[in-house]
């Protein structure tokens, strides 16, 4: 399996994984499971303590005050309501309707209206795109650079753990690249690529089309892409990846049951954390917004079918995993977004608008918080006195 082979050990690289599976595409980010975890108590909200060993000098995250910890990585991010509004993108917020370029690259996905298929957009001179220029009205809501923040030190932290168990091994043998894997269909297959959009916009460049397998014809990632950037400190290396996968067509029936050795060998991998990332709802002109057998016009639904997600909530109660996988929330928060479909005919897919992406970005970052690399960072600067220095490495 793939998969497998991408998690050996002898790949140095650390990964986020979203898996995502369903013929409507539902959504996982896959998340590893530490047995020995246990939840933080409500008073601190964090783990384990490293060893003073695995602390080294370079780039602070440093204590100030009695007992708090000030860096905002350490703050707890607020969970996405369910009820979320959505606002106007203010003009001064937009910034140019196509804002990612690769040379020779195709990136036409990353222009706002683009749909799913090449040949289907909502145009500048149509009704519905302003009804694209809508944005969370969350105002703590992480973005992808506070986001690959998170992840970078979530890797760093990875390193020095690397390097307290074999100090050889680990200094000469660094993690240097972030990767995002995503796993899942067609809706998966639009949120990677939407963010090999969000990084080239950030000043990302993918330095050898060889290594981005980007559908020239569609824009869509149907592989791997490497990027690189100059100005970003945060994961200046990054990887991301789409692997296609549906575990939902097997048997309807059973759904979930059938994946129980797909979820065990992602968990032997051990080096990749997972989250479960909700999938999208969709919008058809139908009783619950789900697809009724023919092509509808795309609009508004008092109730929901959310039978993916609810599915994968029992699969992971059942397999005693449920508090322990992360949840990227997104669902009901994107009830509202009816106009982000071509109006018509597919109203599974959503046309691209890099504001909806948010809600992935925060997700993954609020999933990173819970993992004990970075509750240890920061529980030993809970502990520690507020006279001592101590500080955790953030490169080489």
């Amino acid at each position: 399996m793939r998969m497998m082979k991408e998690g050996s050990p002898a790949v140095s690289a650390y990964s986020l994984i979203l898996l995502v599976a369903s013929a409507a595409a539902a959504v996982f980010l896959l998340s590893h499971h530490t047995p020995e975890y246990q939840a933080p108590s409500p008073r601190h909200r964090r783990l384990n303590v490293l060893d003073p060993k695995t602390v080294l000098l370079k780039d602070p995250l440093q204590l100030q005050g009695q007992g708090q910890v000030d860096h905002p990585l350490c703050q707890l991010l607020p969970q996405v309501p369910d009820d979320l509004s959505w606002i106007p993108v203010p003009m001064n917020e937009r910034g140019p309707p196509c804002s990612s370029h690769a040379e020779g690259i195709n990136l036409k996905r990353c222009c706002v209206g683009q749909c799913r298929k090449s040949n289907t957009i909502i145009r500048s001179d149509e009704p519905a795109y302003e009804g694209l220029f809508l944005k969370p009205d969350m105002p703590d809501l992480v973005s992808m650079p506070s986001m690959l923040e998170h992840l970078h030190v979530f890797v760093q932290q990875q390193n020095l753990e690397r390097i307290n168990s074999n100090p050889r091994y680990g200094r000469a043998h660094p993690i240097d690249t972030c990767v995002l894997w995503y796993i899942g269909q067609s809706l998966t297959q639009d949120q990677a690529s939407a963010a090999i959009c969000k990084l080239t916009s950030l000043g990302y460049e993918i330095p050898n089309k060889k290594k981005c397998d980007i559908n020239d014809k569609d824009g869509l990632l149907s592989g791997t892409c490497e990027l690189t950037s100059q100005s970003n400190q945060h994961c200046p290396k990054i990887r991301v990846r789409h692997t296609w996968h549906d575990i939902w067509q097997r048997k309807r029936a059973l759904i979930l049951d059938e994946a129980d050795d797909d979820f065990q060998v992602i968990d032997q991998v051990g080096r990749y954390p997972f989250m479960w990332r909700e999938h999208e709802p969709q919008h058809f002109a139908t009783k619950d917004g789900s697809f009724g057998g023919q092509a509808s016009k795309c609009q508004d639904s008092g109730v929901y079918n959310n039978y993916r997600n609810e599915a994968a909530l029992r699969f992971f109660e059942r397999k005693g995993l449920l508090g322990k996988i992360s949840v990227i929330k997104s669902f009901n928060a994107l009830r509202p977004l009816s106009g982000f479909h071509l109006g018509f005919g597919d109203c599974t897919h959503y046309c691209y608008s890099p504001w909806r992406f948010d809600l992935t970005w925060h997700g993954i970052a609020l999933a990173l918080q819970t993992l004990p690399e970075q509750q240890n960072a920061c529980m030993r600067l809970h502990n520690v006195n507020v006279d001592a220095q101590f500080h955790i490495q953030y490169g080489k």
